[in-house]
């Protein structure tokens, strides 16, 4: 369930293109997107770094709170609607089995009477029987289409709140990254910052990962959240 979390964070790249002093730096810059020799410039200048959003999620204090917290609830939810799909199918298979069991009867009857074996009057009186049992067969299955329907709806409901309270916490979690990031970087030391799973190889020494990590777990803890 954690990745279903950390797993957002790799839809796009966190990225500062890179600037130069001069037109002409400005211009390898905006070639950095389409041109890897622009690209491998950038990293052996020292001017890129990058950055594992999942690994600074996952370790952070905001992590260790709210998404723990978020993880515990979702477990939950999903134990909640096994439960409820494992009673539903027991209910229907019991079902199921009274209705085959009527089936089975009736078809005897028959048999029974075509054979001579019970009078007229006795095979009217069974068949009665067996109409008010499939009577009240066909009000449990009635009753339990609208529990299926009402506990559904229920479930789909807490779903539904359950995946906006997911973007909550990684719209939160964004809103901290970009600002940590945003003051790590406040004297434009790096001309680009980049997520980690935009990189195919790099320098281990060129991963600010922890500072970025380190300077998250500070504003959190100031509430810089709230």
């Amino acid at each position: 369930m954690k990745k279903s979390i950390l797993s957002v964070l790799a839809i796009s790249a966190l990225m500062v293109s890179c600037g130069g002093k001069n037109t002409e730096n400005k211009s390898e810059a905006h070639s950095v997107e389409t041109t890897e020799v622009k690209s491998v410039e950038c990293v052996a200048s020292g001017d890129v770094v990058f950055v594992d959003l999942d690994y600074v999620m996952a370790s952070s204090a905001f992590y260790a709170k709210e998404g723990v917290a978020f993880e515990t609830k979702m477990q939950n939810f999903q134990q909640k609607s096994a439960t409820t799909q494992e009673a539903w199918a027991k209910k229907e298979q019991n079902l199921a089995n009274e209705y085959n069991k009527l089936q089975a009867e009736a078809a005897k009857l028959e048999q029974d009477y075509a054979k001579g074996l019970i009078t007229t009057l006795n095979a009217q009186q069974k068949q009665e029987e067996l109409q008010k049992k499939g009577a009240n067969i066909q009000t449990k299955m009635n009753n339990f289409q609208t529990t299926v329907q009402t506990e559904g709806q229920e479930l789909q409901a807490e779903e539904q709140a359950l995946a906006e309270e997911q973007m909550v916490i990684m719209n939160r979690f964004k809103e901290i990254a970009n600002k940590a990031i945003e003051e790590l970087n406040a004297d434009g030391r790096y001309k680009m910052i980049i997520n980690a799973v935009s990189v195919v190889d790099a320098d281990p020494t060129l991963n600010i990962s922890d500072l970025v990590l380190e300077r998250v777990n500070k504003l959190y803890e100031e509430g810089a959240l709230e």
